[in-house]
């Protein structure tokens, strides 16, 4: 990435708003924006992305941090990018995963009203440092967005956690996160360490967004018998399920369901090992 990146996350973004060389960012960087003033701010930091991803050339992360500007600007529900939509190396789930949690546990405890500009600016430097990690090429860029992210959560002030949050006039709702997806290796109903992170990262989904309902589903491959795997399949979404309930999601709001091998992602034809099928769904529903 180049120098501009630096730039932007040292605070400087405003002198490059006008720049706009593939996607086009001057008009959602001119919109009357909303007098919410954590959803303004957030507008701009995402319009500095938008522009920085532009001078590289990144027309793709350009055209996504100027879709976020615009919904905040709006006044809309823009929340933290989760990590189920960039593919982030192994090496760095866990980090960003702890990451996003302790930033939407401090949005959630009132941060984006007592500290709005604080918390706008964590909130998009968590996305850039998603978005460079993805990349996973630029040791000193990922470290850049890295530290801007966590001198920003630092700044961010939130309530003290026995006091409800007050009523506010709602905006829109956000829109549910894509369905996690937890693994399996074959013929067990054990969740990894790896997977696990997974779990921790819908609920901390569930706490922002607050759901209705959670649809868990289990599935299996066509290795072995079709009855066992039924079972197998229960059991996988069994195992998913208490442990979203040990982190605190209402028993109330889990509905569990099984599949066994009927609802493959990969049609391996029968009596064959696919890792993809050796899953658990986890959905959000209103």
């Amino acid at each position: 990435m180049k120098q501009i990146k630096f730039l932007m996350l040292a605070g400087f973004a405003a002198v490059f708003v006008s720049g706009c060389a593939n996607v086009e960012t001057a008009g959602v960087a001119g919109m009357q924006t909303t007098r919410d003033a954590f959803k303004a701010a957030l507008h701009k930091e995402y319009v500095a992305l938008a522009v920085a991803e532009n001078k590289e050339g990144d027309s793709e992360d350009a055209q996504y941090f100027i879709d976020k500007a615009k919904s905040a600007g709006l006044g809309l529900d823009v929340v933290p990018q989760p990590l189920t939509e960039r593919k982030v190396p192994g090496h760095a789930k866990k980090a960003l995963a702890s990451a996003r949690t302790k930033l939407t546990t401090k949005l959630w405890n009132g941060a984006d009203e007592m500290t709005p500009k604080e918390s706008a600016r964590a909130q998009a430097m968590f996305d850039c440092w998603m978005q460079e990690q993805e990349e996973d090429n630029q040791p000193e860029h990922i470290r850049a967005c890295r530290k801007a992210f966590q001198a920003a959560l630092f700044d961010m002030k939130e309530r003290p956690r026995m006091m409800a949050k007050p009523m506010k006039k709602m905006a829109p709702p956000a829109k549910m996160p894509d369905p996690f997806v937890v693994y399996f290796a074959t013929d067990s109903a054990e969740v990894t360490d790896s997977e696990m992170v997974k779990i921790k990262q819908a609920y901390a989904d569930y706490r922002l967004r607050k759901p209705g309902k959670i649809i868990i589903a289990g599935h299996t491959d066509t290795r072995g018998d079709k009855e066992y795997n039924m079972g197998l399949s229960r059991y996988r979404a069994a195992e998913v399920g208490n442990r979203l309930m040990e982190l605190g999601v209402p028993r109330k709001i889990v509905q569990r369901s099984r599949y066994g091998e009927i609802a493959p992602v990969v049609d391996s034809g029968d009596n064959k090992s696919e890792a993809k099928n050796r899953r658990v769904t986890i959905t959000f529903l209103r």
